[in-house]
Protein backbone atom coordinates (compact mmCIF):
# COMPACT_ATOMS: atom_id res chain seq x y z
CA UNK A 1 0.00 0.00 0.00
CA UNK A 2 2.69 1.98 0.91
CA UNK A 3 4.42 1.54 -2.07
CA UNK A 4 1.31 2.20 -4.50
CA UNK A 5 0.85 5.63 -2.45
CA UNK A 6 4.82 6.86 -3.37
CA UNK A 7 4.38 5.93 -6.95
CA UNK A 8 0.87 7.66 -7.18
CA UNK A 9 2.92 10.63 -5.95
CA UNK A 10 5.46 10.16 -8.25
CA UNK A 11 3.27 10.60 -10.98
CA UNK A 12 1.44 13.15 -9.87
CA UNK A 13 4.74 15.07 -10.05
CA UNK A 14 5.74 14.12 -13.41
CA UNK A 15 2.56 14.81 -14.66
CA UNK A 16 2.57 18.38 -13.03
CA UNK A 17 6.36 19.25 -14.27
CA UNK A 18 4.91 18.30 -18.03
CA UNK A 19 1.99 20.78 -17.48
CA UNK A 20 4.16 23.57 -16.78
CA UNK A 21 6.96 22.90 -19.39
CA UNK A 22 3.72 22.87 -21.83
CA UNK A 23 2.41 25.75 -20.62
CA UNK A 24 5.45 28.14 -20.37
CA UNK A 25 6.80 27.19 -23.61
CA UNK A 26 3.41 28.02 -25.70
CA UNK A 27 3.63 31.37 -23.70
CA UNK A 28 4.35 34.08 -25.68
CA UNK A 29 6.62 36.52 -24.04
CA UNK A 30 6.81 39.21 -27.10
CA UNK A 31 4.89 42.34 -27.11
CA UNK A 32 2.41 42.59 -30.35
CA UNK A 33 3.77 46.76 -30.67
CA UNK A 34 7.30 45.22 -30.34
CA UNK A 35 6.70 42.70 -32.62
CA UNK A 36 5.19 44.82 -35.37
CA UNK A 37 8.10 47.87 -34.59
CA UNK A 38 10.85 44.47 -35.63
CA UNK A 39 8.97 43.57 -38.88
CA UNK A 40 8.41 47.70 -39.62
CA UNK A 41 12.42 47.46 -39.15
CA UNK A 42 13.03 44.63 -41.26
CA UNK A 43 10.72 46.22 -44.27
CA UNK A 44 12.77 49.01 -43.62
CA UNK A 45 15.69 47.37 -45.78
CA UNK A 46 16.04 45.80 -48.82
CA UNK A 47 18.00 41.89 -48.98
CA UNK A 48 20.43 41.59 -52.34
CA UNK A 49 21.18 38.32 -50.69
CA UNK A 50 19.75 35.86 -48.04
CA UNK A 51 18.23 38.01 -45.17
CA UNK A 52 20.37 37.09 -42.32
CA UNK A 53 19.01 36.60 -39.10
CA UNK A 54 15.61 38.21 -40.17
CA UNK A 55 14.85 35.17 -42.19
CA UNK A 56 13.51 33.73 -38.94
CA UNK A 57 11.18 36.37 -38.41
CA UNK A 58 7.60 36.11 -38.94
CA UNK A 59 4.44 37.34 -37.59
CA UNK A 60 2.74 34.30 -36.44
CA UNK A 61 5.93 33.46 -34.05
CA UNK A 62 7.05 34.59 -30.92
CA UNK A 63 9.55 37.43 -31.46
CA UNK A 64 11.21 36.67 -28.59
CA UNK A 65 12.11 33.25 -30.28
CA UNK A 66 13.73 35.44 -33.59
CA UNK A 67 17.08 35.14 -34.08
CA UNK A 68 19.36 38.35 -32.94
CA UNK A 69 16.18 38.90 -30.58
CA UNK A 70 16.74 38.55 -26.53
CA UNK A 71 13.72 39.36 -24.26
CA UNK A 72 13.28 40.44 -20.74
CA UNK A 73 11.74 36.97 -19.28
CA UNK A 74 9.60 38.96 -16.93
CA UNK A 75 8.66 41.82 -19.20
CA UNK A 76 8.54 40.37 -21.87
CA UNK A 77 10.67 43.62 -23.40
CA UNK A 78 12.65 43.37 -26.40
CA UNK A 79 16.13 44.00 -24.94
CA UNK A 80 18.69 43.02 -27.54
CA UNK A 81 18.71 43.51 -31.46
CA UNK A 82 21.76 41.48 -32.40
CA UNK A 83 21.39 42.00 -36.74
CA UNK A 84 25.54 42.18 -37.31
CA UNK A 85 26.24 40.79 -40.79
CA UNK A 86 22.57 40.40 -41.58
CA UNK A 87 22.61 41.91 -45.05
CA UNK A 88 20.83 45.18 -44.15
CA UNK A 89 21.04 47.20 -46.85
CA UNK A 90 19.84 51.28 -46.84
CA UNK A 91 20.32 54.01 -44.22
CA UNK A 92 19.34 54.39 -40.93
CA UNK A 93 15.90 56.56 -41.27
CA UNK A 94 15.63 59.20 -38.81
CA UNK A 95 12.04 58.05 -37.97
CA UNK A 96 12.63 54.36 -37.77
CA UNK A 97 10.94 52.00 -36.34
CA UNK A 98 13.80 50.78 -34.51
CA UNK A 99 13.37 53.79 -31.74
CA UNK A 100 10.11 52.55 -30.89
CA UNK A 101 12.02 49.83 -29.03
CA UNK A 102 12.22 51.40 -26.16
CA UNK A 103 14.06 48.43 -23.11
CA UNK A 104 17.02 48.04 -25.60
CA UNK A 105 19.70 47.63 -23.81
CA UNK A 106 21.97 46.00 -26.85
CA UNK A 107 21.98 47.37 -30.23
CA UNK A 108 24.40 45.67 -32.77
CA UNK A 109 24.07 46.69 -36.42
CA UNK A 110 27.54 45.66 -37.33
CA UNK A 111 28.68 44.77 -40.61
CA UNK A 112 25.85 46.11 -42.82
CA UNK A 113 25.46 48.55 -45.21
CA UNK A 114 23.64 51.47 -43.54
CA UNK A 115 24.95 53.90 -45.96
CA UNK A 116 23.90 57.48 -44.26
CA UNK A 117 24.48 59.26 -41.22
CA UNK A 118 23.87 58.11 -37.71
CA UNK A 119 20.72 59.70 -37.07
CA UNK A 120 20.28 61.90 -34.33
CA UNK A 121 17.06 60.00 -32.71
CA UNK A 122 19.68 57.15 -32.04
CA UNK A 123 19.65 59.08 -28.44
CA UNK A 124 15.38 57.79 -28.18
CA UNK A 125 17.24 54.11 -27.24
CA UNK A 126 18.05 55.78 -23.80
CA UNK A 127 18.35 52.49 -22.06
CA UNK A 128 20.86 51.50 -24.76
CA UNK A 129 24.34 49.94 -22.51
CA UNK A 130 26.01 48.34 -25.74
CA UNK A 131 26.23 49.98 -29.22
CA UNK A 132 27.71 49.17 -31.64
CA UNK A 133 27.84 49.96 -35.51
CA UNK A 134 31.21 48.80 -36.64
CA UNK A 135 31.48 49.18 -41.02
CA UNK A 136 28.48 50.15 -41.29
CA UNK A 137 29.40 53.01 -44.18
CA UNK A 138 28.04 55.40 -42.28
CA UNK A 139 29.30 59.29 -42.64
CA UNK A 140 28.88 62.88 -41.92
CA UNK A 141 29.27 63.84 -37.89
CA UNK A 142 28.70 61.60 -35.14
CA UNK A 143 25.29 63.47 -33.35
CA UNK A 144 26.26 65.34 -30.58
CA UNK A 145 22.97 63.36 -29.02
CA UNK A 146 24.65 60.27 -28.80
CA UNK A 147 25.65 62.10 -24.95
CA UNK A 148 21.97 61.39 -24.44
CA UNK A 149 22.70 58.08 -23.88
CA UNK A 150 23.69 58.04 -20.00
CA UNK A 151 23.76 54.65 -19.41
CA UNK A 152 26.11 53.51 -22.46
CA UNK A 153 29.05 51.60 -21.44
CA UNK A 154 30.39 49.88 -24.76
CA UNK A 155 30.27 51.90 -28.05
CA UNK A 156 31.90 50.74 -31.23
CA UNK A 157 31.69 53.41 -33.89
CA UNK A 158 34.80 51.61 -35.97
CA UNK A 159 35.46 51.50 -39.58
CA UNK A 160 33.48 54.40 -40.91
CA UNK A 161 33.60 57.51 -42.77
CA UNK A 162 32.31 59.94 -40.61
CA UNK A 163 33.99 63.39 -40.36
CA UNK A 164 35.32 66.40 -38.16
CA UNK A 165 35.85 66.01 -34.19
CA UNK A 166 34.69 63.54 -32.06
CA UNK A 167 31.40 65.68 -29.94
CA UNK A 168 31.91 67.24 -26.82
CA UNK A 169 28.42 65.49 -25.68
CA UNK A 170 30.32 62.02 -25.56
CA UNK A 171 31.90 63.71 -21.59
CA UNK A 172 28.68 63.15 -20.23
CA UNK A 173 28.85 59.14 -20.73
CA UNK A 174 29.90 58.64 -17.75
CA UNK A 175 29.49 54.50 -17.19
CA UNK A 176 31.01 54.30 -20.55
CA UNK A 177 34.29 51.58 -20.01
CA UNK A 178 35.38 51.10 -23.61
CA UNK A 179 35.54 53.16 -26.36
CA UNK A 180 36.62 51.79 -29.89
CA UNK A 181 36.49 54.52 -33.28
CA UNK A 182 39.45 52.61 -35.15
CA UNK A 183 39.49 54.05 -38.96
CA UNK A 184 36.49 55.95 -38.25
CA UNK A 185 38.07 59.38 -40.26
CA UNK A 186 38.11 61.43 -37.02
CA UNK A 187 40.19 64.52 -36.98
CA UNK A 188 41.08 67.46 -34.71
CA UNK A 189 43.09 67.21 -31.38
CA UNK A 190 43.15 64.52 -28.52
CA UNK A 191 39.55 64.62 -27.19
CA UNK A 192 39.91 66.50 -23.72
CA UNK A 193 36.44 65.18 -23.09
CA UNK A 194 37.27 61.65 -22.34
CA UNK A 195 39.44 62.77 -19.75
CA UNK A 196 35.80 62.93 -17.33
CA UNK A 197 35.28 59.49 -18.15
CA UNK A 198 37.06 58.03 -15.14
CA UNK A 199 35.46 54.54 -15.75
CA UNK A 200 36.85 53.98 -19.21
CA UNK A 201 39.17 50.66 -19.52
CA UNK A 202 39.71 50.58 -23.26
CA UNK A 203 40.50 53.36 -25.50
CA UNK A 204 41.10 52.88 -29.04
CA UNK A 205 41.91 55.38 -31.80
CA UNK A 206 43.75 53.88 -33.87
CA UNK A 207 44.01 54.79 -37.80
CA UNK A 208 42.76 58.18 -37.44
CA UNK A 209 42.70 61.67 -38.74
CA UNK A 210 43.74 63.38 -34.85
CA UNK A 211 46.97 65.77 -34.58
CA UNK A 212 48.91 67.58 -31.78
CA UNK A 213 49.83 67.23 -28.44
CA UNK A 214 48.55 64.43 -25.50
CA UNK A 215 46.87 65.87 -22.48
CA UNK A 216 49.37 65.96 -19.46
CA UNK A 217 47.35 64.56 -17.03
CA UNK A 218 46.16 61.53 -18.70
CA UNK A 219 46.50 59.58 -15.18
CA UNK A 220 43.07 61.23 -14.45
CA UNK A 221 42.34 57.90 -16.73
CA UNK A 222 42.86 55.63 -13.50
CA UNK A 223 41.15 52.60 -14.43
CA UNK A 224 42.55 52.52 -18.07
CA UNK A 225 43.77 49.29 -19.12
CA UNK A 226 44.51 49.46 -23.01
CA UNK A 227 45.02 52.88 -24.66
CA UNK A 228 46.01 52.56 -28.76
CA UNK A 229 46.32 55.47 -30.83
CA UNK A 230 48.52 54.26 -33.68
CA UNK A 231 48.53 55.79 -37.05
CA UNK A 232 47.43 58.98 -36.01
CA UNK A 233 49.74 62.35 -36.26
CA UNK A 234 50.10 62.94 -32.61
CA UNK A 235 53.65 65.28 -32.02
CA UNK A 236 55.30 66.38 -28.58
CA UNK A 237 56.78 64.40 -26.05
CA UNK A 238 54.84 61.42 -24.65
CA UNK A 239 53.15 62.59 -21.03
CA UNK A 240 55.29 60.81 -17.81
CA UNK A 241 51.46 60.61 -16.75
CA UNK A 242 50.88 57.54 -18.86
CA UNK A 243 53.11 55.22 -17.44
CA UNK A 244 51.98 56.89 -13.81
CA UNK A 245 48.49 55.17 -14.91
CA UNK A 246 48.44 51.80 -12.39
CA UNK A 247 46.16 49.50 -14.09
CA UNK A 248 47.69 50.22 -17.85
CA UNK A 249 48.73 46.59 -19.62
CA UNK A 250 48.31 47.78 -23.53
CA UNK A 251 50.20 51.03 -24.82
CA UNK A 252 50.39 51.58 -28.55
CA UNK A 253 51.70 55.17 -29.60
CA UNK A 254 53.26 53.88 -32.56
CA UNK A 255 53.33 55.41 -35.90
CA UNK A 256 52.28 59.46 -35.13
CA UNK A 257 54.75 62.15 -35.14
CA UNK A 258 56.25 61.99 -30.98
CA UNK A 259 59.75 63.64 -30.81
CA UNK A 260 62.31 64.01 -28.33
CA UNK A 261 63.73 61.75 -26.15
CA UNK A 262 61.20 59.66 -24.11
CA UNK A 263 60.87 60.12 -20.32
CA UNK A 264 59.50 57.15 -18.65
CA UNK A 265 59.93 58.71 -14.88
CA UNK A 266 59.81 57.50 -11.27
CA UNK A 267 57.66 54.14 -11.14
CA UNK A 268 57.22 53.56 -7.67
CA UNK A 269 55.11 50.33 -7.74
CA UNK A 270 55.66 46.98 -10.30
CA UNK A 271 53.98 48.57 -13.46
CA UNK A 272 51.75 46.13 -15.20
CA UNK A 273 52.37 47.25 -18.37
CA UNK A 274 52.87 44.26 -21.10
CA UNK A 275 52.54 45.93 -24.42
CA UNK A 276 54.95 49.18 -25.41
CA UNK A 277 54.61 49.93 -28.92
CA UNK A 278 56.75 53.22 -29.89
CA UNK A 279 57.91 52.55 -33.31
CA UNK A 280 57.95 54.71 -36.45
CA UNK A 281 57.79 57.61 -34.36
CA UNK A 282 60.70 60.66 -34.27
CA UNK A 283 62.23 59.44 -30.94
CA UNK A 284 65.42 60.23 -30.72
CA UNK A 285 68.74 60.09 -28.12
CA UNK A 286 69.62 56.96 -26.26
CA UNK A 287 67.19 54.22 -25.44
CA UNK A 288 66.29 55.42 -22.14
CA UNK A 289 67.10 53.05 -18.83
CA UNK A 290 64.02 54.02 -17.24
CA UNK A 291 62.90 50.93 -19.55
CA UNK A 292 64.20 48.78 -17.29
CA UNK A 293 61.59 49.35 -14.91
CA UNK A 294 58.80 48.03 -17.23
CA UNK A 295 59.38 44.65 -15.91
CA UNK A 296 55.96 42.87 -17.06
CA UNK A 297 56.80 43.72 -20.84
CA UNK A 298 56.04 41.01 -23.26
CA UNK A 299 56.21 42.90 -26.59
CA UNK A 300 58.13 46.04 -26.96
CA UNK A 301 58.54 47.82 -30.71
CA UNK A 302 61.28 51.08 -30.39
CA UNK A 303 61.71 50.92 -34.54
CA UNK A 304 63.31 53.80 -36.18
CA UNK A 305 64.75 54.99 -33.21
CA UNK A 306 67.13 58.23 -33.95
CA UNK A 307 69.95 56.81 -31.34
CA UNK A 308 71.89 60.15 -33.06
CA UNK A 309 74.66 57.23 -33.93
CA UNK A 310 74.88 56.73 -30.23
CA UNK A 311 75.49 53.15 -28.91
CA UNK A 312 72.60 51.57 -27.41
CA UNK A 313 73.44 49.80 -23.62
CA UNK A 314 71.65 46.22 -24.28
CA UNK A 315 71.62 45.74 -20.56
CA UNK A 316 68.40 47.67 -20.10
CA UNK A 317 66.69 44.71 -21.53
CA UNK A 318 68.07 41.78 -19.74
CA UNK A 319 65.68 43.12 -16.63
CA UNK A 320 62.57 42.48 -18.71
CA UNK A 321 62.34 38.47 -17.74
CA UNK A 322 59.21 38.46 -19.80
CA UNK A 323 60.48 39.96 -22.30
CA UNK A 324 59.19 38.08 -25.75
CA UNK A 325 59.17 39.90 -28.72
Amino acid sequence: MRTMMIWSLCLIISLSNRILVIASSSRHLCRPYQKDALLEFKNEFHYNVMAGKTESWRNNTDCCSWKGISCDPKTGNVVELDLQDSFLNGPLRSNSSLFRLQHLHTLDLGLNNLTGILPASISNLKYLRNLTLYSCNLFGKIPSSLGNLSYLTDLDLSVNDFNGELPGSVGYLNRLTELRLVSANLSGKFPLVLLNLSELTWIDLRSNKFEGMLPSNMSSLSKLIYFEISGNSFSGSVPLSLFMIPTLVDLDLGRNDFTGPLEIGDISSPSKLRVLYLGENNFNGPVPRSLSKLVSLVSLDLSFWNTRRGKVDFTIFLHLKSLRD
